[in-house]
């Protein structure tokens, strides 16, 4: 078939970044139109003063903690999401397995193991070994 249309980085970054201000765009258009609610204004105890305003002059102490109590949800709401995210041992296997099948089908790699003789146990076992590890 054709061949794919190589980019350099900087087209490749260009791209990306056109991708992203689209995106954010339709967002800010969804939340206009009010499909989507806009995100919550994320408090940090440097700008806490700013974005909570009259509330945390009366009870400094218990916007500090109600923040910080915030902060540590948004941490382990990511945490989460990239432990969701994170493939099981077994699909892992699967992935690698298949990354080096079709390695292996793009470009065979052949290697030459000359025995002398296979009678005794011990260098049967290391054949089988080996064919096992090299999965052959």
């Amino acid at each position: 078939g054709p061949l794919p249309l190589m980019l350099t980085q900087k087209e490749r970054k260009k791209i990306r970044t056109q991708g992203r201000i689209a995106r954010e765009k339709e967002k800010q258009e969804q939340i206009k139109l009010g499909l989507i609610e806009p995100p919550k204004p994320k408090v940090r105890v440097n700008n806490l003063m700013r974005v909570l305003g009259t509330e945390a002059t009366q009870d400094p102490t218990a916007m500090e903690k109600f923040v910080r109590a915030e902060m540590e949800a948004r941490r382990s709401a990511h945490d989460q999401r990239n432990q969701d995210r994170k493939l099981t041992p077994e699909e892992r296997r699967a992935k690698e397995q298949a990354k080096m099948q079709k390695e292996a089908d793009e470009n065979p790699v052949v290697t030459i193991f000359k025995v002398g003789d296979l009678n005794s146990k011990q260098k049967k076992y290391k054949v089988s070994q080996n064919a096992t590890q090299f999965k052959l």
